[in-house]
């Protein structure tokens, strides 16, 4: 997070009244959620920046904050270097909320920041690392409203209206999303409120939900931001245009804002997106319409059977799973209908052929390695017309 943290060092001595709250301040505070604030940030009793964070750091040691996922780990360094700044350390936190219903597929996270001249910024935070997170993410493919954005909108409305300045929202990834409904479904009186919203690299929305009235009420308020080469920020749909940001490292690690080039106190911008973005995306719209909606709901309930046969409760779990194991579950799954478990295997099959064809081109005979390692551990009743395949492609 070295461009973060040297926006940080340059302008943490600058008071928000001496320097304007700007981007670069929005999408920190974006970050800064994705801190564990439980038993730190109480509902309605506001805590310094600079206090959550010397409780944080009194429960979590280096060890800890190693052993944590990148974004979580990368948040945790940011709280760190926030915290002794004239700029943020004053900054109130309240109103943090973390709720994750199994039974609901709802996984929310957000968080209230009162600057000392009262402006509000209230984030939301994007996917964690629980499987009902991931499965609530893809729900939006599928459902609309999911319960994350329901509750996303009561949240704001409860909290951003007790704000007596400005209001702003925000959210990366599946946060911006939330942040975007719950700004277009609130009240009149908090949109007049309402000084911007941002969403960084966040999925879209159905075609429809853009021809609300309410949505053109706040439309110049909205603010989106997708690296060049954005494949999350381009799932589903986003009616106005973004600013597509410069990023120095390559496809889905765009996604970590981390990896994101700013220039003084702003993005650096591009023109257009790169031709493997504008590839991805049209190739996973292609793998959604091969699935079909009708089904979509069933492959992740699928996933989600299968994580809790095996006992994964987040992607931690991932690494003790027995991938043999994963396979015989997969494969004695009852949702899936003997057309959908033969559709799906096609599907896999497809794109584990395109990613080898994709990124191992330059070496040939290491791509039918790839792909021979990636089906010999798949559920694949026709196994023999997969080696098929590969054999008429040599």
């Amino acid at each position: 997070m070295k461009y973060l943290l040297e926006y940080i060092e340059k302008y943490g001595s600058s008071y928000f009244i001496e320097e304007p709250i700007n981007e670069i301040d929005i999408l920190i505070f974006s970050q800064l959620i994705y801190n564990n604030f439980k038993g730190i940030v109480e509902r309605n009793q506001p805590i310094s920046l600079q206090e959550a964070a010397a409780k944080f750091y009194e429960e979590y040691t280096k060890t800890d904050v190693e052993a944590l996922l990148d974004v979580a780990k990368r948040a945790a360094v940011l709280l760190s270097a926030c915290a002794n700044t004239k700029r943020f350390g004053e900054v109130q936190l309240a109103h943090f909320i973390d709720n994750i219903n199994d039974e609901l597929d709802k996984q929310i996270c957000a968080v209230n920041f009162v600057l000392p001249e009262g402006t509000r910024v209230v984030a939301f935070r994007g996917t964690d690392a629980t499987v009902t997170g991931f499965k609530e993410s893809a729900m939006l493919a599928y459902m609309f409203p999911v319960p994350a954005q329901i509750e996303a909108l009561h949240y704001f409305q409860e909290t951003a209206m007790l704000s007596h300045g400005k209001v702003y929202t925000c959210g990366h990834s599946k946060g911006g999303n939330l942040a975007i409904y719950a700004a277009v479904s609130c009240s009149n009186s908090l949109q007049r409120k309402l000084t911007g919203v941002y969403a960084f690299d966040a999925p879209g929305f159905p075609d429809w939900f853009f021809e609300r009235y309410e949505y053109h009420q706040i439309r110049d308020k909205i603010n989106i931001y997708t690296p060049q080469l954005s494949i999350i920020g381009r799932a589903l749909v986003m009616e106005k245009e973004p600013i597509i940001v410069s990023s120095d490292a390559k496809l889905a690690h765009q996604h970590s804002v981390a990896t994101w080039v700013i220039e003084d106190k702003a993005f650096r911008r591009m023109e257009m997106y790169g031709e493997e973005s504008d590839r991805i995306a049209a190739y996973l719209n292609e793998l959604v319409d091969y699935i079909g909606e009708d089904d979509l709901e069933a492959f992740y309930d699928a996933m989600e059977e299968t994580a809790t046969r095996l006992g994964i409760s987040d992607f931690y779990d991932l690494k003790t799973v027995d991938t043999n194991l994963l396979t015989i579950v997969i494969d004695s799954i009852q949702t899936l209908d003997p057309e959908q478990k033969e559709r799906f295997r096609s599907l896999v099959f497809k794109v584990a052929t395109d990613a080898a064809k994709g990124y191992f081109s330059d070496a040939k005979n290491k791509a039918k390695t790839v792909l021979k390692n990636v089906t010999g551990k798949l559920p694949f009743t026709g196994r023999k017309k997969a080696e098929g395949t590969e054999s008429d492609n040599k």
